[in-house]
């Protein structure tokens, strides 16, 4: 996607607004219309073009993928890549907005252990997600 989105979300606790730059790519380079999306160097969600709900591929679907418990807002389908994007945006947002910097780093570190386990197991980070 050209250009990463950008919010600007007050974190708990600060006094400035700091600003949240999301990157969207390619999950694989071969198939079109689904994207990782990342945020600070980790894959927290993604969005793509229809699905087995939504046979004719014109809606698109997106989620926040952060391993913990996700509250039911997470996840979401638009009309179009931009609103989904937007939407995706929106939601990151607010989930940041309610998530402690503790609780995330919890789920950074269980991210990296996973990750840390399969690469001992010889399987990519592909294979992982």
């Amino acid at each position: 996607m050209s250009g990463a989105p950008q919010i600007a979300v007050r974190t708990p606790g600060a006094l400035t607004t700091k600003p949240i730059a999301l990157n969207a790519s390619l999950k694989w380079p071969d198939v079109k219309d689904d994207y990782v999306v990342r945020y600070d160097g980790h894959v927290v969600g993604r969005m793509r073009l229809g699905g087995e709900r939504h046979a004719q591929g014109t809606t698109w679907e997106w989620s926040i993928t952060v391993p913990m418990a996700m509250p039911v807002w997470a996840n979401g389908t638009a009309e179009s890549r931009d609103a989904c994007m937007k939407d995706f945006t929106a939601a990151w947002g607010k989930f940041l907005k309610e998530t402690s910097p503790e609780r995330l780093d919890r789920a950074w570190k269980l991210e990296r252990a996973f990750a840390a386990r399969h690469q001992r197991r010889g399987m990519s980070k592909t294979d992982a997600t």
